[in-house]
């Protein structure tokens, strides 16, 4: 499991709501999962912003948990290229964190970003 997030060192930024979390990620041939031909396998791109997103509702040190992951695929994502992962809260009742969330791909122009996958999320922090 630790190599599938190898190179994942994401960045925490304070928001309103708690954090904003960020995470520049070039994948080595091994984390290059494809199911077609330079397309990147959806269920890793899940895994990923499942991990982005509960990093960036962490309170104290202590977890939450995946509720639900609304993933929506606009464009493939090329295994070989950059990736921005991005999560941030939207709205946070009690225990229960809304996120959301997003694949950013290099664009067409220079420093230009796509969002290639967007996600909505709910986690839920545990009882004290």
């Amino acid at each position: 499991m630790r190599s599938l997030f190898e190179g994942y060192r994401p960045t925490f930024k304070p928001h309103s709501l708690g954090y904003e979390a960020e995470s520049l990620l070039l994948l080595t041939p091994s984390q290059q999962m494809c199911y077609y031909d330079g397309k990147l396998f959806g269920g890793y791109i899940a895994l990923l912003m499942d991990r982005i997103l509960a990093d960036c509702c962490k309170h104290k040190d202590k977890p939450a948990f995946t509720a639900y992951l609304n993933t929506s695929f606009n464009h493939s994502v090329p295994p070989s290229g950059p990736m921005l992962l991005r999560a941030w809260p939207e709205k946070v009742e009690g225990r229960k964190v809304f996120l959301k969330g997003s694949v950013r791909i290099p664009g067409k122009e220079a420093h230009d970003w796509v969002d290639a996958v967007r996600t909505d999320a709910l986690f839920i922090r545990p009882k004290p």
